[in-house]
């Protein structure tokens, strides 16, 4: 179980991601975490989009990248934005010469104690996969089957790449996604959320 305190490790970024408020502390309605960027680095997550939840980012220290509907922005120390459902965006990244951090707050429609374990839970298990050289330098699995099986969990919350049609996304999730369950690739592996 993810719970307030634990930590991300990005091998890929070197950013630290620090969870500051899980199900337990929002009763299921979303998570807090605080993230610390290093500079001249790329962004963790690629474009995508969640259909559900909304996302606020505060830019706490240095300056900020950042890209919202096909716009790239900046925001310095003291500003926020919000990304309301279906709106494509990458998160901050570092535009400064200094570690740059962030806090950003997901909060959901309803309670989803299940979402936030696995959608935090799938960020926890691709670092580790990255450390184990599992994953690309584009941040996606480099196998197929782990690919898929993150895809499904992924969707199954409403959270998808801008790069494929969400129908394709949803497809591919049906099936290959849950062939990659059968056998055996899941999107959160227990052991590295120790």
């Amino acid at each position: 179980m993810i719970r307030a305190g634990f930590t991300i490790h990005s091998p890929r970024t070197q950013s630290v991601t620090t969870i500051l408020q899980s199900d337990a502390e929002t009763n299921g309605m979303g998570w807090e975490l605080e993230v610390a960027c290093q500079p001249h680095t790329e962004p963790d997550i690629e474009e995508h989009l969640h259909l559900t939840w909304t996302e606020t980012f505060e830019i706490l220290s240095g300056k900020a990248h950042y890209k919202l509907n096909g716009q790239q922005k900046t925001a310095e120390a003291g500003q926020s934005f919000v990304v309301r459902p279906g709106e494509k965006h990458i998160h901050p990244w570092n535009a400064g010469e200094t570690v740059m951090v962030y806090r950003q707050t997901d909060k959901f429609p309803a309670p989803s104690p299940a979402a936030v374990q696995e959608v935090l839970g799938t960020f926890a298990t691709l670092a580790a996969l990255t450390a184990e050289g599992k994953v690309g330098a584009n941040g996606r699995p480099k196998n197929v089957w782990q690919m898929m099986a993150t895809l499904r969990t992924l969707t199954k919350h409403g959270g998808y790449d801008v790069q494929l049609p969400i129908p394709v996304q949803n497809g591919l999730a049906a099936t290959l996604g849950r062939l990659a369950e059968a056998l055996g690739y899941r999107a959160v592996y227990e052991q590295y959320l120790r």
